[in-house]
């Protein structure tokens, strides 16, 4: 049923009598595109979540599988032969339609700067925000608010009941709220890409520095095959607390088993580290060690014993660096008040296109004058929970780098790019 205005008297007419015609289309075919409208976006959303859902299992399961395949090479490697490279397998490249390549392990390697901010950039879907499970998720619960707020306006209609709730009104609301999210996002999204770059090189940059300085000097002032197996441990020791770094950010702290697997540990030394609280920093402990013996053997003299001490305390300074920046979270009252503010948004665009459909379809003469177009209000409905939540989401990735998501740090691609180079 709709209103309808007759001789200035309210009274319901059926919605299908055929005798009022809006344009070319009469009431029921705007309901029907209306219905049709709102199913449609619904079950996109919906295909979207399904296809984030089986991306973050595949990936899962393929990063379960790598690594498993990752210590068993290594386990049946000789471990005589001092030509092989430490832990076994090379990194894998794979490409996405040439748009990225990543590793078998599941993480990016680098894009493609030309083909990115092209028109081909559109049809690439696969890791990238429009299949994030959490944003399609919030966009169904924003489509079935203002589908609560549609039926229960047009009961309120039907009861006679009077509200004295203009549709503007919630647009000054939606504006107001804009405002304020506006200049936080921006700020947020800036403060996170600075801490995602100061992480990238002023940390993990610059422990891999020094570990590649302390294989050049090294391999100068310790030279030869018999010191060749020294060389080999410092490397090994090196690439172990790399790991141990990856390992630590992402909760695996009782997993050291895994690197003796790996060759990157034996066993009594896994024994060593495993009641420890921070093992990637004590493994450079080892190594300032071994220096001081190969001082007082000779191998190393007074003038060159500081350089290795300073490398050694830089990779050390560079791993606590880095778990002083994933420690030390951006305050939780900024980011939970972006949170509120970004869900508190999108619910009232979500009631604003609610009302909307409810006041067209009550009277659908009206859609040429003041009141809304139902399928514009719902464009906005998504573009506007997809593109805030998007950022949120990007931000969340950003603020854990060493995590487990696709556009995390490539773990196993630096490790071997680190030790190719050190080797």
């Amino acid at each position: 049923y709709t209103q309808h205005a007759v001789a200035g008297t309210r009274t319901l007419r059926p919605l299908f009598a055929g005798d009022m015609h809006i344009g070319s289309l009469t009431p029921q075919d705007h309901v029907v595109l209306l219905v049709f409208t709102y199913v449609a976006a619904l079950v996109g959303a919906v295909m979207l979540y399904r296809m984030g859902r089986a991306l973050m299992r595949e990936g899962d399961l393929q990063r379960e599988k790598f690594y498993a395949q990752l210590t068993k090479v290594a386990c049946s490697d000789d471990g005589e032969d001092e030509e092989k490279p430490l832990t076994g397998l090379e990194v894998e490249v794979r490409s996405h339609r040439g748009m990225f390549d990543y590793d078998a392990a599941g993480y990016i390697l680098k894009y493609n700067n030309r083909k990115s901010v092209s028109t081909k950039a559109a049809m690439v879907w696969r890791h990238t925000v429009f299949c994030v499970p959490a944003i399609a998720l919030r966009i169904i619960v924003g489509m079935f608010l203002a589908l609560g707020a549609f039926f229960i306006d047009l009961v309120l209609f039907w009861l006679d009941v009077k509200v004295e709730l203009d549709v503007a009104d919630v647009d000054n609301a939606t504006a107001f709220f804009n405002t304020f999210i506006g200049i936080m996002l921006g700020f947020y999204m800036s403060t996170v890409l600075t801490r995602w770059w100061d992480v990238r090189m002023n940390t993990m940059g610059r422990m891999w520095g020094a570990v590649d300085d302390l294989c050049l000097s090294m391999s100068a002032h310790l030279p030869g095959y018999s010191l060749r197996p020294l060389r080999k441990l410092v490397l090994r020791y090196a690439l172990a607390s790399f790991e141990l770094m990856f390992m630590q950010a992402q909760g695996e702290g009782g997993s050291v088993d895994q690197l003796v697997g790996r060759s990157l540990l034996t066993q009594e030394e896994a024994l060593v580290l495993r009641p420890q609280p921070s093992r990637p920093q004590i493994i450079w402990t080892w190594v300032s060690g071994l220096f001081y013996v190969l001082h007082r053997q000779g191998h190393i003299d007074s003038n060159m014993l500081p350089f290795f001490y300073a490398r050694v305390i830089d990779a050390r300074g560079g791993i606590g660096a880095t778990f002083a920046y994933l420690d030390s979270q951006l305050p939780f009252i900024y980011v939970h008040l972006l949170s509120v503010l970004v869900h508190a948004a999108n619910a009232i665009v979500a009631i604003d296109a609610g009302i909307s459909a409810a006041h067209w379809v009550m009277d659908p003469t009206d859609i040429a004058q003041e009141t809304p177009k139902p399928w514009v209000r719902l464009f906005q409905l998504i573009m506007q929970t997809f593109f805030y939540n998007a950022f949120l989401e990007i931000g969340r990735i950003f603020s854990d780098p060493l995590g487990t998501d696709f556009e995390d740090f490539p773990r196993h691609a630096w490790h071997c790019f680190m030790r190719n180079e050190c080797e």
